[in-house]
């Protein structure tokens, strides 16, 4: 699995970061490497947390219609727990078990990792993965 460290205010890696196991100019590894990377306050997304956000967007709709959502419903949902318009409580019930266990699979990914969960940045930006999956499906 590939991770790589990120700058938390854009969710972008920051220019010219490379991991400390490079040796350039004959070496230069951009992912970051569990164990060598971890510097404390260093944010990272990789490919297992999309991965587990990937199949969000169909066990959302297996739920409820998802269709007329916008990125702020989906954004409110996962990271405030805000019932998305239309939404009852039963089914809110539902959707809130479906995040819940989707965000302890991203948790458990950066603590067998990182040895700690997902930060908050980390998790705006894995959401904002989903909200593009979700507003721009075929993008």
């Amino acid at each position: 699995m590939g991770w790589w460290p990120i700058d938390p205010s854009t969710g972008e890696m920051p220019e010219g970061k490379m991991s400390s196991l490079s040796k350039p100019p004959d070496f230069v590894l951009l992912n970051a490497v569990p164990g060598a990377d971890n510097a404390e306050g260093t944010h990272y997304l990789g490919d297992g947390p999309w991965d587990m956000m990937s199949s969000m967007p169909k066990e959302l709709a297996d739920i409820t219609d998802t269709s007329q959502w916008s990125a702020d419903d989906i954004r409110g949902l996962l990271l405030q727990d805000k019932t998305p318009p239309g939404v009852d409580a039963a089914t809110m019930d539902d959707l809130r078990e479906c995040v819940a266990a989707c965000w302890k699979d991203i948790d458990s990914c950066y603590e067998d990792d990182w040895d700690r969960g997902a930060t908050a940045a980390e998790k705006y930006w894995i959401c904002n993965y989903l909200v593009q999956r979700m507003t721009n499906p075929g993008g």
